[in-house]
């Protein structure tokens, strides 16, 4: 069944218009400027560094990072894997969420990045099922080529944070519940 939709979620996320499901997600610099996770990990890592006592180099390299990544995303100009952010997060001995959201811990789990990957495919690959669409119709539906649903699939996918966060929405689901980080919500399956 063909209807290309996708559902509201429980917690009155916003869905894209239908005109929109077919557009395949680029992010600008604009994009990566105005996010505030991207801004909130970018004044994280200056304090770790500055409490750390570290040069910029110095920091960057015991974060996994060279010096221009380090410069790219201190400036919010770098849009970081998800494997990266894992890395970061992991050197630093503090949550991914901490770090893009200041938020505690709750009822979030602390997931290493291999772990928030597995748990975007499984829940991919669910939604998926309750679509009742082609793969390339919900590959449209979530704003990703077609390859890239197949690696998501697969559990082989590595997006970065921005696509991550776009995908959850087209979704209606939360980021952290695509990645695991948060129990699921009940909500409405896709293409329904």
């Amino acid at each position: 069944m063909n209807k290309g939709r996708v559902a509201g979620g429980a917690r009155g996320r916003n869905t894209p218009p239908p005109g929109e499901h077919h557009r395949l997600m680029v992010n600008s610099i604009e994009d990566r400027l105005a996010s505030p996770h991207l801004e909130r990990l970018a004044k994280n890592l200056i304090t770790h560094m500055e409490k750390s006592g570290m040069t910029k180099p110095e920091f960057a390299e015991s974060i996994g990072m060279s010096g221009s990544q380090f410069r790219y995303v201190r400036s919010r100009a770098a849009n970081p894997s998800i494997e990266m952010l894992g890395k970061i997060s992991a050197k630093l001995k503090t949550p991914l969420y901490e770090l893009l959201e200041d938020c505690r811990l709750g009822h979030r789990r602390n997931l290493s990045a291999k772990q928030m990957t597995k748990n975007l495919s499984m829940v991919v690959k669910r939604k998926y099922a309750e679509s009742e669409l082609d793969k390339e119709q919900f590959a449209k539906v979530i704003g990703v080529s077609l390859p890239q649903l197949y690696l998501m699939l697969r559990g082989d996918s590595n997006p970065s944070l921005l696509i991550v966060i776009e995908i959850a929405r087209r979704l209606g689901i939360g980021m952290w519940e695509l990645l695991g980080v948060e129990p699921m919500q009940v909500e409405e399956p896709v293409g329904r």
